[in-house]
């Protein structure tokens, strides 16, 4: 009877990564622009920190990093899988193996009862980009007596990079975005009539949310029509919320009669980074950064290679020097998007 044995020769780190220990934690942190919040979010919350190898933070780069929907920068700390690095596992291997400078990583929780976050100032969610700007940062730079800062996300997060870029020229000297939300038309339209007919099963959006707070086992996954609702619902207070009623927000479509409302999609488009790089503000903004990278994987279930290809393209045409690079997975592949975004980040930061 043959029989085969387990190899024992050397393995990578991705299998078994060594334990962050001491120089990995949360912290929590109470914000005032959070508080009282039209969600009801909490204002306190934890902060995940990663102190480089040297252990030594002053002078060294600060990199925000800002997690995807549904995702939180506690939720960093823990194991998702075997053979899944997270991402403080994975820049953490990166700096000790050399691949990187060093810098300290920083990422906020910034989940809200609608799921995830976009990191803009909405009165239908919060003022999450007075929260982190004017709040966090600044905490994080005095208590580390941080160098220059660069941020960089995830999906959602990915967007939220660009947009504080945006939002603030010159605070940032790195921009990172790994499959961010970009290509509004391939990324959210397929999700939207996905979404109207579970608002039309439910009566309305209003109710579809109050029966998954009730019952939060509705939401069956990101690629259920469930996760499409709160998707779109999550985007609409973002992105078209209702200035006069807090915690109201407007859609693209009725969900009832399925007719386009090309007055809120122009709303939605404005928030777009394609749209936003095109424009003189928006390009000057960005070239104030020393380097703006956007990554994309090539079978990205939302099209967002196709946004970043996009985006590359008509930053370029505005003279903004963007470095564009894709690769072979799917959304959630995060971990070749991020090898390649850490090192580049931080070298432009240390430079």
């Amino acid at each position: 009877m043959t029989s085969w044995r387990v190899p024992r020769g050397p393995r990578g780190e991705g299998a078994f990564p060594l334990r962050l220990g001491p120089r990995a934690e949360t912290i929590p942190f109470t914000s005032s622009v959070l508080a009282d919040n039209p969600l009801g979010d909490p204002a306190t919350r934890p902060v995940a920190v990663l102190r480089p190898p040297s252990g030594r933070t002053e002078g060294a780069p600060l990199l925000l990093l800002l997690p995807g929907f549904l995702g939180s920068g506690a939720s960093e700390l823990s194991r998702h899988a075997p053979f899944d690095e997270n991402l403080f596992e994975l820049f953490d291997r990166l700096q000790r193996t050399g691949a990187s400078g060093e810098a300290t990583l920083i990422a906020p929780d910034c989940t809200t009862a609608l799921g995830g976050n976009q990191y803009v100032n909405s009165p239908a969610v919060g003022r999450y980009d007075d929260y982190l700007v004017q709040e966090l940062l600044p905490w994080a730079r005095e208590r580390f007596r941080s160098g220059p800062v660069g941020v960089l996300g995830q999906s959602s997060g990915g967007f939220g990079a660009l947009h504080l870029a945006f939002e603030h020229p010159g605070a940032f000297g790195a921009v990172g975005s790994s499959a961010g939300d970009m290509g509004f038309e391939y990324t959210y339209l397929p999700d939207l009539a996905r979404a109207c007919r579970v608002y039309r099963h439910h009566g309305g959006p209003d109710r579809f949310l109050a029966a998954l707070f009730e019952d939060p086992g509705l939401l069956k996954g990101p690629f259920d029509a469930s996760g499409a609702a709160l998707l779109i619902a999550a985007m609409g207070a973002s992105y078209s919320p209702v200035a006069s009623e807090p915690g109201s927000f407007e859609l693209p479509c009725d969900p009832e009669t399925a007719e386009f409302r090309s007055d809120v999609w122009a709303q939605w488009k404005r928030f777009d980074p394609v749209e936003r790089v095109g424009t003189p503000d928006g390009s000057a903004a960005l070239r104030r950064a020393k380097v703006v990278a956007v990554t994309g994987s090539s079978e990205d279930e939302w099209a967002l290679d196709a946004g970043a290809r996009w985006f590359a393209a008509v930053a370029r045409r505005s003279g903004v020097p963007v470095v564009h690079e894709e690769f072979a997975g799917g959304h959630f592949v995060r971990v070749p998007r991020f090898a390649a975004l850490f090192p580049r980040l931080v070298a432009a930061l240390r430079t």
